[in-house]
């Protein structure tokens, strides 16, 4: 088991390593560098630009390095002292920023996997233990066009309907007035307010993969055994289907967790 674990743990850290070395070349395969598109945009607006200025700023940075050097100063630095570099476009740390964006990316893959579970749960259950009832021919078509729609298709139709009918803000997860705003509770509710439509999006697809789940695994669970001995011993169906197979059915959920 151990060695499995470190295995495991092996062919994890040789593949981020994999995807790091290509995203860092392919982010350094167009011509020039940051300084070099910075120094043409401030041209193009009429700004005169000392190239000695430039010359000395892409020493500074390290951009005038051999790009195996840049990787490993890069690598380096987050390994050793977590340093991922500074932002040269916003002049903030790049740990600050992934952070920034990592708790809203988490905040929504959370709710929108509880919302997804709420829903295909019961939803799923009931379409087995009513196989070929009209509901279930209505959750199977919904369950079909779920994992048959894009989410970036969905998302769309939503924030079009949203912004030309509904009159919503669909432009982020804040009102501009609280984009840079510190958090308070009026910050909180704004937040609220916005972040219903991505959960929306994101637990629709969630759902009716889940659903599908559920109502498989319960199918083949429902006349099993065990099931029929419990219901020999007179306990209530209810009872039996949420105490035995529902439980059997729902592993794949937290297996995916």
């Amino acid at each position: 088991m151990l060695g499995y674990i470190l295995r495991r743990i092996g062919i994890m850290i040789l593949t981020l390593f994999v995807i790091s070395v290509i995203t860092f070349v392919i982010i350094q395969l167009p011509p020039g560098d940051f300084l070099s598109s910075y120094a043409a945009s401030l041209r193009s607006q009429g700004e005169t630009i000392d190239e000695a200025e430039i010359e000395v700023m892409r020493e500074r940075y390290g951009l005038n390095q051999p790009i195996y050097i840049q990787y490993g100063k890069w690598i380096r630095g987050i390994v050793t002292r977590g340093d991922w570099g500074q932002s040269m476009s916003l002049q903030r740390p790049v740990k600050d920023l992934i952070w920034q964006r990592m708790t809203l990316s988490m905040v929504l893959s959370v709710v929108s996997l509880l919302v997804g579970w709420f829903v295909a749960i019961p939803l799923g259950v009931y379409s087995a233990t009513h196989q070929y009832s009209p509901l279930d021919y209505l959750v199977t078509f919904i369950s079909f066009m779920g994992i048959g729609t894009p989410s970036f298709l969905l998302g769309l139709v939503v924030m079009f309907i949203a912004m030309n009918y509904m009159g919503l803000n669909v432009g982020g997860l804040f009102s501009d007035e609280y984009i840079l705003a510190p958090w308070s509770w009026a910050k909180v509710v704004d937040l609220l307010k916005h972040i219903w439509i991505p959960v929306a999006i994101l637990a629709f697809n969630g759902t009716a993969g889940g659903l599908r789940t559920t109502r498989a695994n319960l199918l083949d669970e429902l006349n099993r055994p065990y099931v029929e001995t419990a219901r020999s011993k007179g306990l209530k169906e209810g009872y039996v289907i949420w105490k035995y197979p529902v439980r059997v059915a729902l592993n794949p959920f937290f297996s995916t967790v």
